[in-house]
């Protein structure tokens, strides 16, 4: 029993690991987000136009964007655990609309790769690229896929500070990096990178704090102490 309880994960362990990714997952984004020339959030053609840039950048974007996402789906038990309590509901729904704009951003990644391709294959050519990518289906993908991240943000900063399980500046740092999105566009790149940066400070501050929290395991000399116990209180039964 005891060899089988040692060779399982403990629950620390899971959580500090899940915590990790929470945390590669954002400074993943703000790799992308600094390789990115143009700010998210802006027309389909103008956002994508990096995949026409002569130099490698998208490949690198769309690399640091692919892992972030999938490291920041790899992070979500942390934000499950940290909106635990009298903001379960709330916590479960802000991460639920939060990882659609995380897929979202997957999906984008696989997208610079693809118009990269047709790119480098003549297919499509930079004077032609606005009207390809000038399709309302992929307009109205881009507006879901960070509308979903934004808003579940926002919720996410709800139900921590309903959950009161980290520290106040996170959730703050939340509503600054949404509420920053409509001033991403006047300041261009350095903006963009600025909230990124916030936005990787909060998920740290998530990450610590479940670290933080976790109950520590027992340690080996106790359960010995009490596996050596068990013998002679037997005996003592058999005597009385």
């Amino acid at each position: 029993m005891a060899s089988e309880t040692a060779g399982r994960p403990s629950g620390r362990g899971v959580r500090a690991w899940s915590a990790s990714c929470l945390v590669i997952g954002a400074m993943a984004l703000g790799l992308a987000a600094a390789l990115n020339p143009t700010p998210t959030g802006g027309h389909a053609a103008e956002v994508l136009q990096v995949s026409m840039q002569p130099d490698d950048r998208c490949v690198a974007m769309a690399a640091a964007l692919f892992l972030g996402s999938g490291a920041l789906l790899l992070g979500l038990p942390t934000l499950l655990y940290a909106c635990n309590g009298r903001a379960r509901g709330l916590g479960r729904l802000a991460v639920a609309v939060y990882s659609i704009g995380v897929l979202g951003s997957a999906g984008y990644a696989l997208l610079l790769l693809f118009i990269r391709g047709l790119h480098t294959r003549a297919v499509v050519r930079p004077a032609d690229f606005p009207l390809v990518v000038d399709d309302m289906s992929l307009g109205v993908a881009l507006i879901v896929w960070v509308a979903a991240f934004y808003v579940g943000l926002l919720l996410l900063a709800v139900a921590l500070v309903r959950s009161r399980r980290t520290a106040t500046w996170v959730p703050v740092l939340l509503v600054i990096v949404v509420a920053c999105l409509p001033f991403v566009s006047m300041t261009g790149h350095i903006g963009q990178v600025l909230q990124v940066l916030l936005f990787t400070i909060a998920m740290t501050g998530i990450a610590i704090n479940a670290v933080r929290d976790a109950p520590q395991p027992p340690s080996d000399g106790g359960h010995a102490r009490s596996v050596h116990r068990t013998p002679r209180q037997g005996r003592n039964v058999r005597a009385g």
